[in-house]
């Protein structure tokens, strides 16, 4: 028995009760909703999980003075080096896990300034000397550029690299730390410590001899408060690159 104004639906065994006179449309194909629902889920998942795979800034700390091999001390500054010669060193750091296959190496500078004033170091004129291969900083745009690009492991990257503001690969996450890590012109307050990375292409096939024989000149360090100039320095990567920890078994 029905009451007054209402009606009942049959449709492909699926029953619906309307106590109005409105077409029975939503009450049906409720297995098309679920499999709708499940459909925008499973979407969603995707898209996080992309998202998540993007380019995520690492941590970077500067350690005390005396746990760096390579590291010289002069007019109360001690400056450290060290280089992330190996693909699984450098991931570390930046995430991105074949940046020293693709011709890279990150060389981290820290900076311990026991003056009473404030100190200026010149990234730019920094060079990686190899008896007579002298190599400047890549600037990060320059290392974002390459390290993404499209292309097959194992090219090594000549020098030059012509410099370039945009190109195929740039990831904006990834320039943001590199730029946020690259040394520059950072300016270290008195007795405090900081520092970042110079970024060398370096064309060899075995990094760790070409690294091993290196050295890092560093001809301008200025004091910050008047801009005088104060003595060059001139370090070794040897220590380093011998005290660096064993790969990891994969």
């Amino acid at each position: 028995m029905l009451l007054s104004g209402a009606m009942l639906y049959s449709r492909s065994q699926d029953l619906a009760f309307s106590d109005t006179m409105s077409p029975p449309t939503t009450f049906a194909r409720l297995p098309r909703l679920r499999a709708g629902y499940l459909f925008a889920s499973l979407l969603l998942v995707s898209v996080s999980s992309m998202l998540l795979a993007g380019y995520k800034a690492r941590a970077w700390q500067i350690r005390a003075a005396d746990s760096y091999a390579s590291r010289l001390t002069s007019e109360g500054l001690t400056i450290a080096v060290e280089p992330l010669f190996r693909d699984d060193l450098a991931a570390v750091v930046f995430d991105k896990n074949d940046i020293v296959t693709r011709g890279i190496i990150p060389l981290a500078v820290a900076i311990f300034n026991g003056n009473d004033f404030p100190v200026k170091v010149d990234a730019d004129t920094a060079e990686l000397i190899n008896e007579d291969d002298r190599r400047h900083t890549l600037q990060p745009v320059e290392v974002v550029t390459r390290v993404f690009q499209k292309s097959k492991k194992g090219n090594w990257i000549p020098q030059p690299i012509p410099r370039v503001s945009t190109g195929e690969g740039k990831n904006e996450e990834a320039l943001m730390d590199f730029e946020h890590k690259f040394l520059g012109g950072k300016v270290i307050p008195a007795h405090a410590s900081g520092g970042g990375f110079l970024y060398f292409a370096v064309p060899a096939s075995d990094v760790t001899s070409y690294i091993a024989a290196s050295r890092l000149y560093i001809p301008d360090v200025y004091r910050d408060d008047n801009g005088s100039k104060m003595i060059f320095f001139e370090i070794e990567l040897k220590p380093s690159v011998e005290a660096a920890p064993a790969p990891q078994r994969k």
